[in-house]
């Protein structure tokens, strides 16, 4: 199962925690983990290149570890545009994770600002 935790400070997003490989089908054939890639790459691109963040990045191939904050003090336009972009990845995965209950899940945590 992958399971995807976002992180919000107050009322943004500001990161995100996904972890497991989905498991629906073997590697090279599963499309939950191509569909759960894609909207976690997306995500990090629109990030970087988009909205101009500098971020804190985590991963690990084998444990399907993929860890994603934004780093440092940010301006309040960027971190409206970044949590638009985080937002619609939590939409996306809600959706995966509602047609594929027993391989993906979503959850929220409620982070502090120091802890970022």
């Amino acid at each position: 199962m992958t399971s995807v935790q976002f992180l919000r400070a107050g009322t943004r997003f500001v990161g995100f925690k996904a972890k497991g490989h989905t498991g629906y089908a073997p590697a090279g054939q599963d499309i939950v983990c191509a569909g759960v890639s894609t909207l976690v790459q997306t995500a990090v691109l629109g990030l970087q290149k988009l909205v101009g963040l500098e971020l804190q990045i985590e991963q690990e191939q084998k444990g399907g570890l993929f860890n994603c904050r934004i780093a440092g003090a940010v301006e309040e336009k960027k971190l409206e545009q970044a949590d638009l972009i985080l937002n619609l990845m939590y939409l996306g995965l809600q959706q995966i994770a509602q047609e594929y209950r027993k391989y993906v899940q979503v959850s929220v945590k409620e982070v502090q600002n120091d802890e970022l």
